[in-house]
């Protein structure tokens, strides 16, 4: 009886000993705003992304579950003007982006629309340049990193970020061996109504002076859509590359 009562509480003790180990070795977690510098500097540093002015892609857009593939044109340019074309074979062009006041959607089947609401917040948000290249502090009004988790096969750290301006919350995250940014989750608002998304970012390459995730999956719901970068020109569009399309002009409330 004293040996089994001796063996269970060595047993015991070691199994304490085992289940605290890991505790103790555990380093800190980074803080949010570590994890997203170490992003910054991965892809060229804050320095070379401050001086970017515009970027200019060209790409593919493939929506699988429709077997349905497009052609992409997107343009920012600093501090908040954005604007995408997608020209769909058989169907037409898509048209959407703000120039910083008005934000627009134009398409084949709904025609011309003057975004609002929660719609125009979305794509004002996303054509912030410096929030979207260097997810600023100033930006956000909370930033926290929640923890270590598996993404995509890989270990990432999982960084929660709140929008100053909108409240809008997403989950980044980011590698943590090579500190690039490899997907998000968000809430979008379109005119689809609410949507949850998931985005897997891969691909990176070297464009200029930076460089970029060249593949992206966003999930939503059961749709699927995966977006190929074919090319990125830096500093070559001037303020007039983004404007209102003259069948939106009409739309605006003078």
């Amino acid at each position: 009886m004293i040996l089994q009562h001796t063996m269970r509480t060595a047993f015991a003790a070691a199994t304490a000993l085992l289940l605290a180990a890991p505790a103790a070795n555990a380093q800190p977690l980074p803080s949010a705003a570590d994890v997203v510098a170490k992003h910054v500097a991965a892809i060229g540093g804050k320095d070379a992304i401050s001086k970017i002015t515009s970027v200019k892609q060209t790409g593919a857009m493939e929506i699988t579950a429709a077997g349905m593939t497009a052609d992409l044109e997107m343009v920012m340019v600093a501090p908040n003007k954005q604007s995408m074309k997608m020209t769909l074979a058989g169907l037409g062009e898509i048209l959407s982006g703000t120039d910083g006041n008005v934000a627009w959607s134009v398409n084949p089947m709904q025609g011309a629309r003057v975004l609002e609401g929660k719609e125009a917040a979305t794509i004002k948000e996303q054509a912030d340049f410096v929030a979207t290249m260097l997810y600023s502090a100033e930006k956000f009004s909370s930033m926290a990193n929640e923890g270590i988790v598996d993404f995509n096969g890989e270990k990432a750290y999982k960084i929660k970020m709140v929008r100053k301006d909108t409240g809008t919350e997403s989950w980044n995250y980011f590698s943590v061996a090579s500190g690039l940014q490899i997907g998000s989750e968000a809430t979008l608002h379109s005119e689809m109504g609410t949507m949850s998304t998931s985005t897997t970012l891969a691909d990176y390459k070297q464009f200029g002076p930076i460089k970029m995730a060249t593949r992206s999956e966003m999930m939503t719901g059961p749709q699927k859509m995966v977006l190929t970068i074919k090319s990125a020109e830096f500093n070559t569009a001037g303020a007039d590359a983004v404007s209102v399309p003259a069948a939106v002009l009409p739309l605006i409330k003078k």
